[in-house]
């Protein structure tokens, strides 16, 4: 027993029912094995917490950082919000005041053509002339080249025309209205945009209305000579204007114009200052010229044997533009004379002082 005892370590206890000595040998090889299983658990269990301690703070790290993110997105957003009403609010007083400024030009346009208006009136009134002084821009009206090849018989006075309608007015096509955008800040913004590019083309429009009524204003005196307002050649009346009977079908039509039967080689001049808008053949006017004036005005001299000028030249009252002749649709040496306003033929005889 002494030598197991010496190699075990003896635990003396005394039995808590029994009361009798009781001892426990463990061997030191035990012994060992536990401590050294006690040690390693508590190393295991250390680390353990050191690890879940390490794994927290890189969480809670990231959880930080996505907080800062999302701080400097909500802070980017903000100023973003900031810039885009300082954008909306810009638009939004630009808007106002280009409104203001085309209600303006239109309030003083239309002042100032009512001033012109009272002013000038009065001396075309006295040959029957009506000029309204709208800020209205007209339809222009082009020639169209329609050629009737017809026998020709000679008359004692020159006479003829072309028929009803061969100079129309060119059709002009709307631009269909966009569509009206939601109701984000991006359609906002592009709906000010549109309106303030609307209004802004309305400014220049007003504009130029405006210096086309001051440019005439300062002419004063000169406006009687931008209306057509005398005989564009020498001669007798062959045909007048209205319901007569056709020269070569003799069947009762309407006549757009007068025909004054001269030589042919007689001088014709413009009745009013303007723009040649055609030269050329025109269908049944022959040999053509057409001058455009200001106020819609437009005269046609048809049947020349001669043109002096060219189109788009700007010519003078009482200027030479071309020369009697028997071109086109006509019986004999006459000038075919059309007055048109706005692309409507109108009587020329309150013309022919």
């Amino acid at each position: 027993m002494k030598g197991k005892d010496e190699k075990c370590f003896t635990v003396v206890w005394i039995h808590p029912l029994k009361g009798c000595l009781r001892k426990t040998h463990f061997r030191w090889q035990t012994i060992i094995l536990g401590i050294v299983l006690l040690v390693v658990g508590v190393c295991l269990g250390v680390g353990g917490i050191f690890w879940y301690q390490g794994r927290l703070k890189r969480e809670l790290k990231a959880s930080i950082s996505q907080i800062e993110a999302l701080s400097q997105d909500i802070v980017f957003l903000e100023k973003q919000k900031e810039a885009q009403e300082e954008k909306l609010e810009a638009l939004i007083q630009e808007t106002e005041n280009a409104l203001q400024e085309v209600v303006s030009l239109r309030e003083l346009d239309q002042k100032v053509r009512s001033i012109l208006q009272k002013d000038l009136q009065s001396s075309l009134q006295k040959v029957g002339i009506e000029l309204a002084f709208d800020a209205t821009v007209p339809e222009p009206c082009l020639p169209v080249n329609e050629l009737i090849v017809s026998p020709l018989e000679m008359f004692p006075i020159g006479m003829g025309g072309p028929a009803l309608g061969l100079l129309t007015p060119a059709r002009t096509v709307s631009p269909d209205d966009s569509s009206l955008y939601g109701s984000d800040f991006t359609s906002q913004t592009r709906t000010l945009e549109s309106n303030l590019s609307r209004i802004q083309s309305e400014t220049v429009a007003r504009r130029k209305s405006f210096e086309e009524v001051l440019d005439i204003f300062e002419q004063g005196e000169e406006l009687v000579d931008m209306v057509p307002l005398r005989w564009p050649t020498w001669g007798r009346v062959s045909s007048n204007y209205g319901w007569r009977n056709d020269p070569f079908t003799g069947v009762r039509a309407w006549h757009q114009g007068i025909d004054i039967a001269a030589p042919s080689g007689r001088n014709v001049v413009a009745t009013a200052q303007g723009k040649v808008v055609y030269t050329g053949w025109n269908g049944n006017y022959g040999q053509c010229v057409i001058v455009e004036h200001k106020f819609g005005y437009q005269t046609i001299y048809g049947h020349l044997s001669r043109i002096l000028v060219k189109t788009g030249e700007r010519v003078k009252k009482n200027q030479i533009i071309g020369q009697v002749g028997s071109t086109g649709r006509s019986t004999g040496p006459h000038l075919h004379y059309e007055v048109r306003r706005y692309g409507e033929v109108i009587n020329p005889w309150p013309h022919l002082p």
